[in-house]
């Protein structure tokens, strides 16, 4: 995974910049993410690894899969993942753009860990907190854990903030045992 990253990082810089110069920002993150998905289908990743298959029939292939999802510029973007046979790290390119992206918009991500489902009142408060701490707009992602018995976990990259019942109990824990 990692090596993925590494090898993912340089085409990720390079389309955000020239997302950016274009203003198409938006319309590369959704081809992206388009793109990320359907070379993350296990058919699709057979046809990738099949050596019978030309590197332009795969092209054309994917191309046409994104008709017009995929700007002229985004399918030239195509071409040159596809001549370096690096379109198996999309899903990484994707990422590391969105990471850019949010960067550029001065916007986190924040992941709220929770035993139940939110309200939308408890998600918005919990966002508005986030916000006034960093001082940025927050998207929220939400995921359920009934491990935590109650409360929240909300990480926004890597910063955490624990104010679950589990993580409560885990530090009295370990408030008795280090005395």
């Amino acid at each position: 995974m990692q090596e993925n990253l590494t090898i993912a990082r340089p085409y990720a810089q390079a389309a955000f910049e020239y997302s950016n110069t274009e203003g198409a920002i938006g319309a590369w993150s959704e081809a992206l993410a388009f793109l990320g998905m359907v070379v993350a289908d296990p058919a699709m990743r057979r046809v990738i690894s099949d050596p019978k298959v030309s590197q332009q029939r795969l092209i054309d292939l994917l191309l046409d899969l994104g008709g017009a999802r995929f700007s002229p510029s985004f399918g030239r973007f195509v071409k040159v993942l596809g001549a370096a046979h690096r379109l198996v790290v999309v899903g990484e390119i994707a990422q590391l753009f969105e990471r850019h992206r949010a960067v550029a918009e001065n916007i986190a991500h924040a992941e709220i860990v929770s035993a139940f489902p939110l309200a939308p009142s408890e998600e918005a408060a919990i966002a508005k907190a986030v916000e006034k701490r960093l001082g940025k707009a927050v998207r929220i992602t939400q995921r359920l854990d009934q491990t935590l018995i109650g409360g929240a976990i909300v990480q926004v990259g890597d910063t955490v903030f624990d104010v679950s019942l589990k993580g409560g109990l885990n530090q009295l824990a370990n408030l008795f045992n280090w005395k």
